[in-house]
C-alpha cells in the first residue's frame, strides 16, 4: 500500500470532476459564439437579435443563481449539481432543432435556467471539500474552466462546424453531458465526510488544514442567516465587482469570434484558432490565481486583482488596435493570461469571506452580479454594433469601459485588513 503522500486523494478525484463538469458547461454554453455567423444567415437576425438569444442564456441562468444556492444549502450540493447536468444537457441538444427566433429565446432561456442552479453547488462542495487554507487555490483551479472552456469550444467548433453543420454540432455536445452526469455520480457527495472513499488520513489532514494558522488569517463573515448576509456591505461591493467586470469577460467571449472573422478578417478555422489562445493562456491565469493569491496576497487580494485588471486592459486595448497578427495574438494572450488571473482571484475573496453554510447561497447571490453582467453586455454590445453601422470594432470599446470602472471599484470599495495576529482578542472582517 502507497503511504498518504503518493496517494490521489479523493479530493483530487472531486476537483477533477468538477473541472470536467464545468468545462462541458462552457463548452455547451460558448459554441452559440462559433455558430452566431451560420445562425444569423440562416435564421435572418440581425446583430442586435443575436444579442437577445446570447441574453436569453444570461437571463435564465442570472434568475436561477440564488435559487440553486439555497436548494444546495438546504438538500445538498450533490442532488443538484445531478439534475442540472442533465437538464441543461437536453437543452444543449435541443438548440439544434430550433426554427425561429421566438423557439431559439425559449431553449436559450431554458439551457440557462439549468446551468444556473449549477455554479452555487459546485461552490458548496469546494466549501465542503477543502478548508481555506486551500479553498482559493481549488476554486480557482476549477474556475479555469471560465478560459479554457472557450479555448476548446473555439478549437472543437472551428473542427466540427465544417463537417457536421451548426446543428448537429449541438447534437455531439449535448451528448457530452452525459460523462458529466456519470463523473458526478461516482465521485461527488455533498462533503468530504460523507465519501465513502475518503482514508482516515486525508480527513486528518482536512481536519488540521481547517484548523491551520493559514485557514484562519483571514476573517469569515460568520452571519445567521442568508438576509444577515445581505446586509453586509462587502457582499455588495462584490456583487457590483462581478457585474460590472462581466462585461468585459462576457463580452470578450461571446463576440470576440465574430470581431476575428469581421473586423480581422480570418477565415472559420484561423478564428478557431486565434480565438482559443487568449483562453488558453488565460486558463493558466486563472489556476495560478489561487495559488498566487493564497501564498502571496492574503488580506490584500485587491491589489493582485487591481494589478492584472489594469495590465490586462492595456493589452486588451492593444489587441484591438494592432493589424500585424503575431503583434495582435500576444497582445491578446497576455491579456487572457492576466484578466483571467484577475477572475481568480477575485473569487478567492468570496471562498473565504461567505461561511461554509451559506456558501452556496451567498456565492450564488454574488454570481447573480456576475450574470446580470453577462445579460446586459450582450444586448449592450448588440444595439452599440447595430447604431455604429455594424461594425464589431464598437463591441470593444463597451468592454474596455466596464474594465476602467471595475478596476476601480476593486481598489476603492474592496477593504482589507492585514491577516490579524493568532493571539489578537479581537479581529474585524477580512472585508467591509
Amino acid at each position: 500500500m502507497l503511504p498518504p503522500s503518493m496517494t490521489f486523494k479523493t479530493s483530487y478525484k472531486v476537483g477533477l470532476a468538477l473541472l470536467l463538469c464545468y468545462l462541458v458547461a462552457w463548452l455547451d454554453r460558448m459554441a452559440i459564439n462559433m455558430t452566431i455567423p451560420f445562425i444569423r444567415e440562416e435564421l435572418q437576425v440581425g446583430p442586435e437579435r443575436i444579442g437577445w438569444i446570447l441574453s436569453a442564456f444570461f437571463l435564465g441562468y442570472s434568475l436561477f443563481q440564488i435559487p440553486g444556492g439555497m436548494l444546495a444549502d438546504r438538500i445538498g450540493p450533490r442532488k443538484v449539481l445531478l439534475v442540472a447536468l442533465a437538464w441543461w444537457s437536453v437543452f444543449t441538444a435541443l438548440t439544434g432543432v430550433v426554427g425561429g427566433l421566438a423557439s431559439m429565446l425559449v431553449v436559450r432561456f431554458l439551457f440557462g435556467v439549468g446551468e444556473g442552479i449549477f455554479p452555487a453547488a459546485v461552490w458548496k462542495v469546494i466549501g465542503n471539500w477543502y478548508s481555506k487554507k486551500n479553498r482559493g487555490t481549488a476554486n480557482a483551479a476549477i474556475l479555469s474552466s471560465v478560459a479554457l472552456g472557450p479555448a476548446i469550444s473555439s478549437l472543437l467548433l472551428a473542427w466540427l462546424l465544417p463537417i457536421l453543420g451548426w446543428r448537429t454540432s449541438f447534437y455531439v455536445l449535448g451528448g457530452a453531458g452525459v460523462l458529466c452526469v456519470v463523473a458526478a455520480w461516482l465521485y461527488i457527495t455533498n462533503s468530504i465526510h460523507e465519501h465513502p472513499g475518503v482514508s482516515r488520513e486525508e480527513l486528518e489532514e482536512f481536519e488540521r488544514d481547517s484548523l491551520s494558522q493559514a485557514a484562519n488569517a483571514e476573517q469569515t463573515l460568520e452571519k445567521a442567516s442568508f438576509a444577515d448576509l445581505l446586509r453586509s456591505p462587502a457582499i455588495w461591493v462584490l456583487f457590483f465587482v462581478a457585474l460590472i467586470y462581466n462585461l468585459t469577460m462576457y463580452g470578450w467571449l461571446n463576440w470576440l469570434p465574430t470581431y476575428l472573422l469581421e473586423v480581422k478578417k480570418l477565415s472559420l478555422q484561423r478564428t478557431g484558432f486565434v480565438g482559443a489562445l487568449p483562453f488558453l493562456t488565460g486558463g493558466i491565469g486563472c489556476m495560478l490565481a489561487g495559488y498566487v493569491s493564497d501564498r502571496w496576497f492574503r488580506g490584500r487580494r485587491k491589489y493582485l486583482v487591481f494589478g492584472c485588471q489594469a495590465l490586462g486592459g492595456v493589452c486588451l486595448y492593444l489587441f484591438t488596435r494592432i493589424d500585424a497578427p503575431v503583434p495582435y495574438m500576444i497582445a491578446q494572450c497576455i491579456a487572457g493570461f492576466l484578466l483571467f488571473m484577475a477572475a481568480g482571484a477575485i473569487w478567492a475573496l468570496p471562498m473565504i469571506l461567505v461561511p461554509t453554510r451559506l456558501m452556496g447561497s451567498g456565492a450564488g447571490f454574488i454570481n447573480t452580479g456576475g450574470q446580470i453582467g453577462g445579460f446586459l453586455t450582450n444586448i449592450l454590445i448588440g444595439y452599440a454594433i447595430k447604431w455604429n453601422d455594424n461594425d464589431a470594432a464598437v463591441g470593444f470599446h463597451v468592454m474596455l469601459g466596464a474594465l476602467v470602472v471595475a478596476a476601480l471599484l476593486v481598489l476603492i470599495g474592496i477593504r482589507e485588513q492585514p491577516a490579524p495576529a493568532p493571539a489578537s482578542p479581537s479581529t474585524k472582517p477580512a472585508l467591509s
